[in-house]
């Protein structure tokens, strides 16, 4: 073989005394191949450092060997001039839940294609990625997204994964944070310190998040015997620390006065917190802040924030676990599960 041409499937075969389609099988880990020949192959695959065509591969099996995450957004940026004051989506969660789906397919021959994708402005539309079959799976991560944009993408036939808070659908498989379970966790905390007045800084309406979320605060608050004023479910327009300033500004200077708050996650908190220190009310001192989806927005916030760490980098490795396990094997029952969260205590909350 001529050392600088690339090696090939034909040169692995004969140099292994063996046929093209043994050594194909035994480059696709077929289990009918015996473990001498197997070892034999491998062996001749190291020495001529033969790397196998991917596209080759791909046409065919029929697969591409890739797999997409599809960021589902309500707006697409136009440009590339953002701000990174508090009225950015900050994202972080996208980013975490996508660190994990990495996570989980290491190892695997998969590689990722990512998209942005707004459902609501488009209601019957597909990502790209979807209608030119560039992926063999996709993961749909966070929301919102139309009524008509998963029925849709059942007809495609590609399979599919939920990501994300409150993102799951009975008969989809679905690997996700249930929010109204760490918002009770949130909230049981605020009570066992002391806290009796309690505001709960909610996620948008528009999201189905937003009442699961409530009936976590409810749960808590019934525990306790204490009565939740629903004035005191309090959101701003969007999920941003902007809305968030504005909507507790409002709610302040109603006369409403919390000794205790649980935002919707770490930008709402900071939205809230940029208020309390210009009106000159110090946390956790007079007012205890607790943020739902711990980020390192908390760590880095002063003080720190306590947080609900709903584990997310889990929640994208269970995800690719899942999507992989559902190509294997189409006919398999659907998977919907909520992983459980937990409390990180920081220097937000003081015992009244």
């Amino acid at each position: 073989m001529n050392k600088k041409q690339t090696p090939t499937i034909e040169d692995v075969a004969r140099r292994a005394g063996v046929s093209r389609s043994t050594a194909s099988l035994v480059i696709n880990k077929s289990p009918l191949v015996r473990e001498k020949t197997r070892l034999l192959v491998e062996k001749v695959i190291e020495e001529i450092h033969y790397v196998p065509n991917s596209n080759a591969r791909a046409l065919s099996a029929r697969t591409t060997g890739n797999l997409g995450v599809i960021f589902m957004q309500d707006y697409l940026p136009d440009s590339t001039r953002i701000s990174y004051n508090n009225d950015q989506h900050v994202g972080l969660a996208s980013f975490n839940f996508s660190n994990g789906i990495m996570t989980g397919l290491s190892g695997t021959d998969y590689g990722i294609i990512m998209e942005r994708f707004c459902s609501v402005k488009a209601p019957d539309a597909l990502p790209r990625i979807v209608n030119e079959k560039r992926v063999d799976g996709v993961f749909i991560v966070g929301l919102p997204y139309s009524t008509q944009f998963i029925p849709n993408l059942k007809k495609t036939g590609l399979p599919f994964t939920l990501v994300g808070v409150g993102n799951h659908q009975e008969g989809v498989d679905s690997i996700y944070a249930d929010a109204g379970d760490g918002t009770e966790i949130a909230v049981r905390e605020l009570l066992e310190t002391g806290h009796r007045r309690i505001c709960l800084l909610n996620c948008s309406p528009s999201l189905p998040s937003h009442q699961g979320r409530l009936n976590g605060c409810l749960r808590a608050m019934e525990a306790y015997g204490i009565p939740f004023d629903p004035a005191w479910n309090i959101h701003g327009s969007t999920n941003n620390g902007q809305a968030a300033f504005h909507a507790f500004r409002a709610f302040w200077e109603a006369g409403n006065r919390p000794d205790g708050i649980v935002a919707a996650n770490g930008q709402s908190a900071a939205g809230v917190m940029a208020y309390l220190y210009q009106a000159g009310i110090r946390v956790p001192d007079a007012v205890s802040i607790i943020a739902y989806e711990d980020s390192s927005l908390c760590g880095y916030a002063a003080p720190a924030l306590t947080a609900v760490n709903i584990r997310k980098e889990d929640i994208g490795a269970r995800a690719a676990r899942c999507l992989i396990d559902r190509i294997k094997n189409p006919d398999k029952p659907a998977e919907c599960i909520a992983l459980p969260p937990y409390l990180v205590r920081l220097d937000s909350v003081q015992t009244r």
